[in-house]
């Protein structure tokens, strides 16, 4: 995960900075769609690989570093594929009203499967899941 910090006046050249690198671990692995802005100023995405199933993804928040901090947090709110609860989430998140994230899996029961997760919740497994099932 990066930033790019646009040039101070004066200047052309952009800046990056390294939020967070994923391991390919339990905390995930090889990010491909875009992350959201949370109200709590938090990022959120998907990871297609990795996660406590080893290989089927997951969602994850970055929270910013507190005050005097220079390191975002990277916690997993679902890890894929334990379950059979789909696997490989390869496209972006949204945001429901009720404070839900929701995304789709690629892969899984049913040829993948759309989900909800409660924004901000650390769990695993399949109680973490507010789920209906694409046919």
């Amino acid at each position: 995960m990066f930033q790019l910090t646009p040039p101070a006046k004066g200047q052309t050249q952009w800046t990056e900075t390294v939020l967070y690198s994923f391991t390919g671990g339990n905390d995930g692995g090889d990010p491909q769609a875009g992350v959201i802005f949370g109200a709590n100023g938090a990022l959120y995405g998907t990871t297609l690989f990795g996660g406590t199933s080893g290989t089927s993804g997951t969602v994850f928040q970055l929270t910013p570093p507190a005050t005097g901090q220079t390191q975002w947090t990277e916690t997993v709110l679902h890890s894929f594929g334990a379950t059979g609860d789909g696997s490989h989430p390869f496209a972006g998140l949204i945001f429901g009203e009720n404070g839900a994230l929701y995304g789709t899996t690629g892969g899984g029961r049913d040829w993948g499967q759309r989900h909800g997760v409660p924004a901000g919740a650390a769990r695993n497994g399949a109680d973490a899941m507010d789920r209906d099932r694409a046919h």
